[in-house]
């Protein structure tokens, strides 16, 4: 019988090579795939397990968590790999990635349950005429889809963590959820939502989520909370959750060791737009997360403008923004860390006309405030080629996050209302 801590680490191990053999058997079409985002940050992976665990042990389904991460990229994302080991996981034993899975057209599944997203990349329903999403857990603008045949079908805006939305899931079913799954899906809450800190992204789902959570993680436990997580003891006031929640953010920002591509792909997602000077092209455009300043990134890395543009031409991409997140240390906030700071830079490759809209809208864009700045403010002169046109602002909003720039760059470029979110 298995202990405690190797439980979920089992059930991940026997369920990936169980589907794998059925992929190989031509009978992929029995499993539910469920998996997160591209980007493959902690919320989309936690979740995707969970989800799964959820769908084998309450729904009966046979269900398998996906990645959508490449195996040779998991490593790219420390916190990721401090969670899972936290969780008694063995990445590379436990976790199903994309390029695990033998390349086929069509995908070997025809079931997918959608997590920390609302719509099926075209990847999984190319060539794939019977693909169906049969469930839907996001937080994550409602993009309207799948509305006759996702069930569940759960998208709650705001909320700080997809996880908290999967979390409620075992409400009725806490037997289900073991230590390390409980682990699991705590680090993606905290992470998400800054440690649930007041004013910040946690919303009441992600209290409830913690507070639920906290007495069945593998964590220490100081102090009883109450179901409402509004008591004394509530998970953000407990030291050992900050402490928690400091460490997974200090795995999150220990990018030095990583060259420009890692860091252009470690936190990637890339859309498929319409201009709107012209409705029979279709664009992709790329957003990629850093956490790390131009300032410090840009001078220390002489190849960042060649493998930019390899980045760009590898993956077809004609927009591609980076978008900066990161503690500025010679400048302290009230709780005495670096305070809080976020840049954006967008390159575009061979359209100038396309160069031109985006920059003027995202400058007119209230909602982001930013602010021009030039390359020599970063200690560096800009050395693109002379198809890849680049501009670069501070934005002084600091707490627009990706989820709040992809609609406003989609709005931009398709020249519709940003109600249109990705």
């Amino acid at each position: 019988m298995s202990s405690p801590s190797s439980i979920l680490s089992q059930h991940l191990r026997e369920t990936k090579a169980a589907y794998l053999d059925a992929v190989k058997a031509g009978k992929g079409r029995d499993w539910t795939v469920v998996m997160g985002n591209e980007a493959g940050d902690l919320d989309s992976i936690a979740s995707a397990i969970a989800y799964a665990w959820y769908a084998a042990k309450v729904q009966g389904t046979p269900a398998v968590p996906l990645t959508q991460t490449p195996r040779a990229e998991l490593h790219l994302r420390a916190e990721n790999e401090h969670a899972l080991a936290l969780a008694h996981l063995d990445a590379d034993a436990d976790i199903l990635c994309v390029d695990d899975v033998p390349a086929a057209h069509p995908f070997p599944s025809v079931r997918f349950a959608l997590v920390d997203h609302n719509r099926l990349q075209a990847r999984f329903a190319r060539e794939n005429p019977d693909a169906r999403v049969v469930a839907v857990v996001d937080h994550h603008e409602d993009e309207g889809l799948y509305t006759n045949t996702a069930d569940p079908r759960i998208i709650v805006v705001p909320t700080g963590s997809c996880a908290s939305l999967v979390t409620r899931l075992f409400e009725d079913h806490p037997e289900q959820m073991v230590p390390e799954l409980a682990t699991l899906l705590l680090c993606s809450v905290l992470i998400d939502t800054s440690g649930l800190k007041p004013g910040g992204k946690a919303e009441d789902a992600d209290r409830w989520a913690a507070s639920f959570l906290l007495p069945l993680a593998s964590v220490p436990q100081n102090v009883t909370v109450d179901a409402a997580g509004l008591s004394a003891g509530a998970p953000e006031e407990m030291p050992h959750i900050q402490e928690l929640h400091a460490t997974l953010q200090e795995k999150k920002a220990s990018v030095a060791h990583l060259h420009t591509l890692d860091l252009l792909r470690r936190d990637y997602k890339e859309y498929t737009l319409t201009p709107a000077n012209m409705p029979s092209k279709e664009v992709l455009v790329g957003l990629s997360t850093v956490p790390i300043g131009f300032k410090s990134w840009l001078p220390r890395h002489a190849d960042f403008w060649s493998q930019t543009e390899q980045y760009m031409t590898d993956r077809g991409l004609t927009v591609l923004g980076i978008l900066t997140s990161f503690r500025d240390e010679e400048k302290t906030g009230k709780s005495g860390r670096g305070k809080h700071r976020r840049e954006q830079m967008y390159v575009v490759r061979d359209d100038k006309d396309l160069a031109d809209a985006l920059f003027d809208g995202l400058e007119e864009c209230e909602e982001l405030q930013l602010e021009r700045k030039k390359f020599p403010d970063f200690g560096v002169h800009k050395n693109f080629s002379s198809g890849f046109r680049a501009r670069v602002w501070k934005q002084k909003n600091v707490d627009a996050t990706r989820k709040v720039t992809a609609p406003i760059v989609k709005s931009i470029i398709e020249g519709r209302s940003k109600a249109a979110s990705l």
